[in-house]
């Protein structure tokens, strides 16, 4: 039918794409594009869908690194998580179904960075949108997420590279770097990414020019010598802790590396209006946020002072001894 999203070419492609990347789950994918076309309007349909896909999109960068061989096949894996993500999101919202919305929308950013992280390996971290993009214009994350990714890019050092943890904080960054156009001095990538990946670790290495010491462990140990490194408090503790790299507390982040007189963002400054206002509503995405502050707050204690404008100190903990 006109309507429908996928055309059974585009699907028959990627079913009989080379599997040595990870195979696709054919039992569970095949039920979950049954029962898409059987209620093109499903919308939880469409977002497991989207689900199946972006982790498809993320296995394929294990080894043997099929990412790496054919990146077409993963752009059609991320094309069509685009799609299904976006289906969904669209579907729930009307459903007056907003947690899941929510969902579908962040994880459709998901998606996108990871169109930019494939790009990176082929082209190197300089490659922007115009290689990857454009970033739809309806690309869009809960406010309360858009409010983590600014101050979290607020709080890095100029021409840092900023590490993040999770989906909240990585998708989060991320999004307000390249669709909103923050900080574009900053590299974002998530630890996990790198310590993960040795394509893009090694093109990482390439273009910032690490030197020959920056495989695996010492990836970290050589990038500090060069730029300003600030890890997302989405960790428990910052990486590397008890090797040669010394780590200090700063709003939201830890960082290291040479940093300039006027990088320092005071704790006043951070605003945490998005946040009350997704707790007094039981948003979804709220919590992994409230996490993440709970815990700079734990690290920085002058930072009670801008959550309590917001009426946060009594959601905090270390703020209200």
């Amino acid at each position: 039918m006109a309507t429908f999203l996928y055309s059974a070419l585009s699907l028959a492609a990627l079913l009989q794409a080379p599997q040595s990347g990870g195979s696709l789950p054919a039992d569970s994918t095949a039920l979950l594009w049954a029962r898409v076309a059987h209620d093109s309007g499903d919308g939880r349909g469409w977002l497991m869908l989207g689900r199946v896909y972006l982790d498809l999109s993320e296995h394929a960068h294990a080894p043997p690194h099929f990412a790496a061989q054919d990146t077409l096949w993963v752009r059609a894996l991320l094309d069509t998580a685009d799609r299904a993500l976006g289906r969904a999101a669209a579907l729930l919202s009307a459903a007056r179904a907003n947690p899941e919305a929510d969902s579908a929308r962040v994880l459709r950013v998901g998606a996108w960075s990871a169109r930019s992280r494939l790009a990176w390996e082929e082209r190197g971290p300089a490659a922007g949108p115009q290689e990857w993009g454009p970033v739809p214009a309806d690309l869009k994350l809960p406010p309360v997420l858009e409010e983590l990714g600014e101050n979290l890019l607020r709080a890095c050092p100029t021409w840092g590279v900023l590490l993040t943890a999770h989906a909240a904080d990585s998708y989060a960054a991320w999004y307000m770097r390249f669709s909103r156009g923050l900080r574009p001095d900053l590299l974002v990538v998530p630890l996990a990414a790198v310590r993960s990946d040795p394509v893009l670790q090694a093109r990482l290495a390439q273009d910032l020019k690490l030197g020959r010491r920056s495989e695996r462990a010492a990836w970290l140990l050589e990038i500090v010598k060069h730029r300003p490194v600030c890890v997302s408090m989405g960790f428990d503790r910052p990486p590397e802790v008890g090797s040669r790299i010394r780590w200090s507390a700063r709003p939201l982040v830890w960082t290291t590396g040479p940093e300039g007189k006027h990088d320092h963002v005071p704790p006043h400054d951070f605003v945490f209006a998005a946040l009350r206002m997704a707790l007094d509503v039981r948003e979804v995405w709220a919590e992994p946020a409230l996490t993440l502050y709970g815990r700079a707050a734990r690290a920085t204690p002058a930072l009670c002072g801008a959550l309590a404008t917001f009426r946060l100190t009594g959601e905090i903990p270390s703020c209200r001894r």
